[in-house]
């Protein structure tokens, strides 16, 4: 997916895009400038090959996400609460989230069978078993950090 098709306003053309997120090599190649689709998807391939050779290196995460990213709004890392509208009724559910061999895995706990606290323990449960790592923090605290999100509906 390094190759993308740009088609804006009279501008048409390839951009290859290689490399990490914050540190990708672009190019793009004009349709008008290399003489037609096929002579710049053409020049695209060759330089997306070039341009993997002086791109940075990108290396696999190994095992479980152990710190909560800047955007993670839960404050616990692997667990989000989530609303489902089931009849003009909003019901919570915790969803725990996790990597199995690079395919994503997650599984989701109702707050109304189980209880708010309930529905949190079982979640985190189940990610610390999935990842084996386990939590530093309680689940009544976790329940404390996502207050701002759960007193929003």
């Amino acid at each position: 997916m390094s190759i993308q098709h740009i088609s804006h306003g009279s501008t048409q053309g390839y951009q290859v895009r290689v490399g990490p997120r914050h540190a990708s090599l672009t190019k793009f190649f004009a349709v008008r400038k290399y003489g037609g689709m096929r002579k710049a998807l053409a020049r695209a391939r060759a330089a997306e090959v070039e341009l993997q050779k002086l791109a940075v290196p990108t290396t696999p995460r190994e095992g479980a996400r152990l710190v909560a990213q800047v955007n993670n709004t839960s404050g616990v890392v692997g667990i989000r609460p989530r609303y489902v509208l089931f009849s003009e009724h909003p019901y919570l559910y915790f969803v725990a989230s996790w990597s199995d061999n690079g395919k994503a895995r997650s599984t989701g706990y109702s707050a109304e069978r189980h209880g708010k606290l309930g529905a949190l323990t079982m979640a985190m449960e189940r990610r610390e078993k999935a990842t084996g790592v386990k939590y530093d923090l309680t689940p009544k605290q976790a329940l404390n950090r996502m207050k701002s999100l759960l007193s929003a509906r």
